[in-house]
């Protein structure tokens, strides 16, 4: 017997099941969506427009305008290009504006609104369509740009300026010998700074081949972070560890000491004094972890997307201008987060990081002391803790290792 039919088609069937195509295209649109009615009301919003305004579908759909996007004084242009859409038929066209989220956070809009003629409407007043996109990330690049040829600009600038002062002064021969002696010391600093961000710069150009032989990773790692104390002794920040005795046969000693100089350097700057950073060291699924966790300020949510990017501060770059590494806001030209990419991109290592910004300085303009009993947010050294902080973890591939269970 044949199989019985149907003189509905198949595919129509399965279409009329579905939801409307408009609505298909709504939900699945990158952009944010939202419609109002003529009175402000607000008809429809689709799921990008939730999750870039920070707000729930329920707090939107049905709410007036006003009510929900005037409470933050922030947001006072972003209400006026939908009211001037709405009462006086203005539309905008890629306009860019600042929003404030309800979590505080601060996003960058492209808004364009177009409007829709219905019946119910007085003839000055319109149903109005609003689309907007999350450029934050991109106009923060354009930010770190701006910001990297400033910075870098003055990184050249400030030592070639000292050196030449220098040997101005050296010819003259007018100094005493201390004074000769303490301008050949300040020109040779100013010559290694150059030097150093010259070697970086061509390990990012061109990653050395690093020769792995069997090394006692915890024994080596102790000894960095001896010379790394007394390269920051003039700060009042603990440097902890937890090493696990570890046996490598795959580990390039000089590769140990890249990634824990650069990582711990950023921690202790990162810290303020009577702080503390934390390294640890023990064997993982994937390979030897070494971890470093400072209690400091923390990195902002909007620069943690470019932090291994090279020349993205944190801070304007006035914020480096006198400062000697190690010290508190010191910060850096970028530059060696950036190597430690590349150098995990060549499969050195595996690096990651989360963090949190302390929640007493949520904005890159406020500042914190520098010592944590001159803070006057915290009672004391826990609270502290307990604000911020940043986690870098770096995993070095191993396949065979052998250790105890001893720890210092």
């Amino acid at each position: 017997m044949p199989p019985e039919t149907t003189d509905q088609p198949i595919l129509t069937a399965a279409f009329d099941q579905t939801e409307p195509i408009e609505a298909m295209i709504l939900r699945s649109m990158n952009e944010g969506v939202i419609t109002l009615e003529c009175n402000g009301a607000i008809h429809t919003v689709n799921p990008s427009a939730v999750r870039i305004l920070g707000y729930a579908e329920q707090e939107l759909k049905g709410k007036k305008l006003q009510e929900v996007f005037s409470r933050e004084p922030e947001n006072r242009h972003f209400t006026d290009v939908i009211l001037n859409a709405i009462e006086r038929g203005l539309h905008a066209s890629n306009t860019e504006t600042r929003f404030k989220r309800e979590d505080g956070q601060t996003v960058d809009l492209a808004v364009a609104t177009a409007y829709v003629d219905v019946d119910v409407c007085s003839p000055a007043l319109q149903n109005v369509v609003l689309v907007f996109r999350d450029v934050t990330a991109f106009r923060a690049m354009e930010r770190a740009r701006r910001r990297a040829v400033n910075h870098l600009s003055h990184e050249l600038k400030t030592p070639l300026a000292i050196i030449a002062a220098t040997v101005q002064s050296l010819a003259r021969n007018d100094a005493s010998e201390e004074g000769r002696n303490k301008a050949v010391e300040r020109m040779n600093r100013n010559v290694k700074r150059l030097s150093d961000m010259q070697e970086i710069v061509e390990q990012i150009m061109s990653p050395p081949a690093f020769t792995p032989k069997p090394l006692r990773v915890d024994r080596t790692a102790q000894e960095i972070i001896e010379e790394i104390r007394t390269r920051c002794q003039h700060r009042a920040v603990r440097i902890t560890t937890r090493l696990q005795a570890l046996q490598s046969e795959a580990m390039d000693p000089e590769l140990l000491n890249i990634v824990l100089n650069t990582l711990v350097k950023n921690a202790v700057e990162r810290t303020p004094d009577e702080g503390e950073v934390e390294i640890s060291l023990q064997r993982g699924p994937d390979g030897i972890v070494l971890q470093v966790r400072d209690y400091g300020v923390g990195i902002k949510v909007s620069d943690q997307e470019f932090i291994f990017d090279g020349f993205h501060y944190t801070q304007e770059t006035e914020e480096y201008a006198t400062r000697k590494p190690f010290d508190f806001n010191a910060g850096g030209k970028g530059l060696e987060l950036l190597r430690l990419k590349v150098l995990s991109e060549a499969g050195y290592f595996a690096i990651s990081f989360e963090s949190a910004r302390c929640r007493y300085i949520p904005d890159s303009s406020e500042h914190c002391p520098g010592r944590i009993s001159s803070c006057e947010q915290v009672n004391d050294v826990r609270e502290c803790r307990e604000s911020g902080g940043a986690t870098f973890t770096v995993t070095f591939p191993e396949h065979r290792t052998s250790g105890g269970d001893e720890s210092r």
